[in-house]
């Protein structure tokens, strides 16, 4: 998947930081190694103007033998400088640049091609600039409480409770789809935003919105209307959260394009967590049957009761 510009920019100015970082550290190591021990730093000077001899004489054409030589006094000095390495009990890794990516050693391209740490950065702004906006400090699973729903919807929001907690915890790209079903202001979001938090934690690309905001999008960017390449991210993301299903202003190319997205997530194992104010029979209607189906055959269905939290919450706050 191709990405604006803008986002290239970004993650090649990451990776070069990321660079500058690791020389620096390098460099300050070795200064503090010859501060310590200027028989090392005697011996790199040394070195250095082997090798620069060795420049001098294959440029001069001076003879295999000269260079010959002058390589096997570096090899000589370079063994010796080893040995006081382990004497000193210098790490001779910690006096190289530790790049974040051996591929391309944080220069962003391998053979002139931008480098896959690059692709992945810029993946990662562009989801981060898709989704909406996650409260996720205050969605989480010890903000959850259970205590706001009445005594015949406790037990069961109580084993949804569960369910989601033990789902977010050994969450992985193969996880099962979920579906969460109720009235509005039951908790739905706040546990599919505490899944989010330990997914993201855990280093997943999680991509959250409302279904109505998704698909608005990919249908004005199919149309040429806004640039974008929302549908493929919503492909691809490793974890994908739509949330108000059932809002959308409903189409022929909107109802193809969640039909797409379900289905090609199933096929490619991608968890999917979908929650909505609307009844089975209600999403049955508006949907149809080739996307209830897929559904009701690939989802863990979870049915939220009791009364809207959000208003005891708000009532309980002012008391």
């Amino acid at each position: 998947m191709g990405y604006k510009k803008e986002y290239y920019i970004k993650a090649l100015a990451d990776i070069a930081k990321r660079r500058l970082t690791a020389d620096e550290t390098a460099k300050n190591n070795l200064l503090s190694v010859y501060l310590a021990h200027p028989d090392i730093k005697e011996l790199d000077d040394k070195m250095n103007e082997l090798g620069l001899l060795a420049v001098k004489s294959a440029v001069k054409l001076s003879g295999a033998d000269e260079i010959i030589n002058l390589k096997s006094e570096y090899e000589k000095i370079d063994n010796n400088k080893q040995e006081l390495l382990i004497k000193y009990n210098v790490s001779a890794s910690s006096l190289k640049p530790n790049y974040y990516c051996n591929k391309c050693n944080d220069t962003g391209y391998v053979d002139g091609e931008l480098c896959e740490c690059v692709k992945k950065i810029a993946k990662e702004y562009y989801f981060n600039d898709l989704c909406e906006k996650m409260p996720l400090e205050s969605s989480r699973f010890d903000s959850f409480d259970l205590s706001l729903y009445p005594d015949d919807a406790q037990s069961n929001m109580q084993e949804i409770y569960n369910f989601s907690k033990e789902y977010a915890d050994n969450f992985s790209t193969a996880s099962k789809n979920l579906f969460f079903l109720g009235r509005t202001g039951l908790g739905k979001t706040h546990l599919s935003l505490s899944i989010a938090n330990i997914a993201i934690d855990k280093g997943f690309g999680v991509i959250y919105g409302s279904s109505q905001n998704f698909f608005n999008q990919i249908q004005d960017e199919a149309f040429g209307r806004k640039q974008g390449d929302t549908l493929n991210a919503l492909l691809d993301c490793d974890l994908l959260i739509l949330d108000d299903f059932g809002t959308e202003f409903m189409s022929t190319y909107i109802s193809s394009a969640i039909y797409n997205i379900i289905n090609s997530r199933i096929l490619r194992s991608l968890p999917t967590i979908i929650s909505t104010n609307l009844s089975l029979s209600e999403i049955n209607s508006q949907y149809g049957e080739r996307i209830m189906s897929r559904i009701l055959g690939n989802y863990a269905i979870k049915q939220f009761t009791g009364k809207d939290i959000r208003q005891i919450q708000m009532l309980k706050n002012n008391t």
